[in-house]
């Protein structure tokens, strides 16, 4: 591949995720060149065409024959999770590199099938992990490799604010909130937890979690509005609370040598306004306070975050190189998620990585029923994912 060519990509997907986030980085990267686009729906092809100033001629009902352009170097798949482990499997099976949008699949087999087909082809898999690229998480990283509190012990974060958005309105605005989408909040929001694995820099170990759906008899949800974690890794412990609604947001992480805070404006959770304070505390009680370098709005935030993970995918295909969220990476996210599940479920702590032999390796949220569950559990008295109380 000559590096001073930009690379031809084909979007694959063109839901609401592309207007603030894809868009900003195939409009502005000049090392990329979106070349084609695939959608099924007539009104987002047309949409995408706008966007991106296409001809009739580059826009495809069936992604199968955007994939046959010889020109193309790399595909991004963002359609909905239960649709892109095929198209990423078709995609390096072609010999081109992919960047897939969160979660990686729906079960952690998919997941490691991806893993491996992307290594057996040669080919960059990378997952679009955007909030690492955020302001807030970039520095706090920084903070934490530099010794500011010592080592880490515990990260909690904070996402009880979560807002619902809708899914675009041409395929199913309320996609997020059915099974096939292989999870409710947690699955949605799984920002937080490759953030907790990346932030303390060590895959995890162990999950427990309570999964619910508060006031649930009078809506009679499929999947949670609510998911409370916790997580053991080798060296220390993370915290994830998470909620679709108003609640709690920002990062409190305590270590050897003092602790570091972070809060966003209007009290909002991580991805939906602007940091405004990220602090840290010594071991004497002194107060430390960090200039975060924010853009003038969040949303200039977001599309930088995306702007930043599109040239770290392209900079990873010329250099030969992982980016720094692989298809591994997505995968050990997505048993994280699962293995919560399966905790509130039967009401034990569950080892990471999943057991081939556990129903959610292979089926996802499709086996869940397969568990035997708690008796108190709170994730059946509420009849999420298809399960009723006996």
């Amino acid at each position: 591949m000559n590096e001073d060519k930009p690379l031809n990509i084909g979007l694959i997907g063109c839901g609401n995720v592309v207007v603030y986030g894809h868009r900003p980085a195939l409009t502005s990267l000049p090392q990329l060149r979106l070349i084609a686009l695939a959608d099924i729906t007539p009104q987002r092809r047309q949409l995408g065409a706008d966007w991106f100033d296409l001809r009739e001629d580059q826009l495809y009902a069936d992604y199968r024959d955007l994939l046959a352009i010889d020109a193309l170097d790399a595909v991004v798949v963002a359609v909905p999770q239960q649709f892109r482990p095929k198209i990423a499997l078709d995609a390096l099976a072609t010999g081109l590199h992919v960047l897939s949008e969160k979660p990686i699949a729906n079960t952690p087999a998919l997941a490691q099938r991806l893993v491996g087909a992307a290594n057996e082809a040669g080919r960059v898999l990378a997952m679009v992990h955007n909030y690492h690229f955020l302001p807030e998480y970039q520095l706090i990283k920084q903070l934490l490799g530099a010794g500011e509190i010592g080592d880490l012990r515990v990260a909690m974060l904070h996402f009880l604010g979560v807002i619902d958005y809708p899914g675009a309105a041409e395929y199913q605005a309320d996609w997020r909130h059915t099974l096939a989408a292989g999870g409710g909040v947690l699955m949605d929001m799984i920002h937080a937890v490759y953030l907790a694995e990346w932030l303390v820099g060590a895959p995890a170990q162990q999950v427990m979690a309570f999964i619910d759906a508060p006031e649930y008899a009078a809506r009679q949800p499929v999947v949670e509005d609510l998911a409370l974690l916790q997580i053991a890794f080798p060296r220390a412990y993370a915290a994830i609370q998470m909620g679709w609604g108003e609640g709690v947001g920002g990062v409190d992480i305590s270590g050897a040598d003092g602790h570091l805070r972070m809060r966003y404006k209007q009290h909002q959770s991580g991805g939906f306004n602007q940091p405004i304070e990220l602090y840290s505390v010594d071991s004497a009680w002194n107060r430390h306070d960090h200039a975060l370098a924010n853009l003038p709005t969040h949303e200039a935030n977001i599309a930088r975050s995306f702007i930043e993970l599109w040239a770290d995918f392209a900079a990873a295909i010329c250099e030969h190189r992982q980016p720094i969220a692989p298809a591994a990476a997505g995968a050990r996210a997505l048993e994280i998620v699962l293995g919560a599940y399966e905790s509130a479920v039967t009401g034990r702590a569950v080892s990471l990585p999943l057991a081939a032999s556990s129903p959610l390796y292979s089926r996802g949220l499709a086996g869940i029923g397969a568990l035997n569950a708690w008796g108190d559990s709170k994730t059946v008295a509420a009849g999420l994912f298809g399960l009723r109380e006996k």
